[in-house]
């Protein structure tokens, strides 16, 4: 039997269907026995007794209940309701990136943001000996706080997981997926997800995929052995710094990609940073000029929680990192030497005192002197 929307079981009251698929559908509902809005995801009705996909179901269980991360979407339990297996996970509000590529293409600096946030996602994923093996825009979602969440973990697999697909046939979306997947190749690894991430980072660049390709067969053939056109050709406001970053994490040989999603996170920031330091003005009257962050939650570095920069209200003097905005004379002089350090933030007020400070100190230690003398 298929739930239906109205019906109360076991403590959860269907409420809606959010999206059908192949592999099952899923619905919003209410835990009565918290009082909690969730995602329930069952089999479709016509494939309960098909024992492959309940194996891939209880496979993806097992392993997405392992994972606790900001930036994946929590599973909250998975138990039989009415004899049949279901995931209750938690309900993200908010749009996926295949719904924000319809209104085109990001700007880089929101792109870069967006896929940085899932790069913490599988930096912690895979430090569990976990790939998720069908990174694509349907399944990362934008969530109205501004922090991504990495969803749907049906391909996921683990160190101890066992093998269920067929060798040489490829699982995932075909438009992202790495060519060692296309090869069906059995040691598939984080290197497999960061390839598909950087598809999904050039499409948010560009608008489109980066083979726009119809035939199935063709698509696969250009995965394995057709180099992409940098995003920068493509579309010219992205930086060419970053098209170069894209490339390498597109390298057909994983040997050849960044190694980890801290390497690729560490790449991003640094094309972040050299794009907003071009923006610096020359002259005396720049003080300190750092990378400038947009007001979102956006991860420090791989494998961190998500932090919301620029600290409400007015700012005060900030002495580098992220957030920092360039100073001018006008303000409280910075040594360079602090600002370098990227000390926390300090306000007009709190600069005067400590000058002031500074000149009693040293008022005091010339008469000392002349004393001593």
């Amino acid at each position: 039997m298929e739930f239906q929307v109205g019906e109360t079981h076991a403590g959860y009251e269907f409420l809606g269907v959010l999206k059908r698929s192949k592999n099952g559908v899923e619905f919003r509902v209410k835990n009565t026995l918290v009082g909690r809005v969730e995602a329930l995801r069952a089999i479709p009705e016509g494939l309960q007794n098909d024992p492959a996909l309940s194996e891939r179901f209880l496979r993806e269980m097992r392993v997405h209940a392992g994972l606790v991360h900001p930036n994946i979407v929590t599973l909250f339990s998975a138990v039989e309701l009415e004899n049949q297996l279901v995931i209750t996970t938690e309900l993200v509000e908010g749009p996926t990136v295949a719904d924000r590529l319809v209104q085109g293409p990001l700007p880089w600096s929101e792109a870069v943001a967006i896929s940085r946030q899932i790069l913490a996602a599988l930096a912690y994923a895979h430090r569990h000996g976990t790939v998720h093996r069908n990174i694509s825009p349907e399944n990362i979602i934008i969530g109205t706080d501004g922090v991504m969440k990495l969803a749907n973990f049906a391909l996921a697999k683990s160190a101890g997981s066992p093998k269920l697909s067929q060798v040489g046939v490829p699982l995932g979306n075909l438009k992202y997926i790495s060519p060692e997947q296309i090869k069906g190749m059995g040691n598939v690894d984080g290197r497999s997800d960061l390839y598909s991430l950087a598809m999904v980072l050039y499409e948010m660049l560009c608008g489109h995929p980066a083979f726009v390709i119809q035939s199935e067969f063709e698509l696969m053939a250009a995965q394995v052995g057709t180099p992409p056109v940098s995003p920068s050709e493509v579309n010219p406001k992205v930086p060419r710094e970053l098209g170069a970053v894209i490339l390498k994490a597109l390298a057909k040989n994983p040997a050849e990609r960044y190694q980890t999603a801290a390497e690729f996170d560490e790449a991003l920031v640094n094309v972040k940073v050299g794009e907003m330091l071009k923006t610096v003005p020359a002259g005396p009257k720049a003080v300190a000029a750092t990378a400038v962050d947009e007001p979102q939650a956006v991860p420090a570095a791989a494998g961190s929680a998500p932090r919301t920069q620029r600290p409400p209200g007015r700012p005060g003097i900030p002495m580098g990192g992220p957030g920092a905005v360039l100073q001018t004379a006008t303000e409280a002089p910075v040594p360079a030497f602090l600002a370098a350090r990227g000390a926390p933030f300090l306000s007009r007020q709190q600069m005067i005192i400590a000058g002031t400070a500074g000149a009693f100190t040293g008022v005091l230690l010339a008469a000392l002197w002349f004393f001593v003398k």
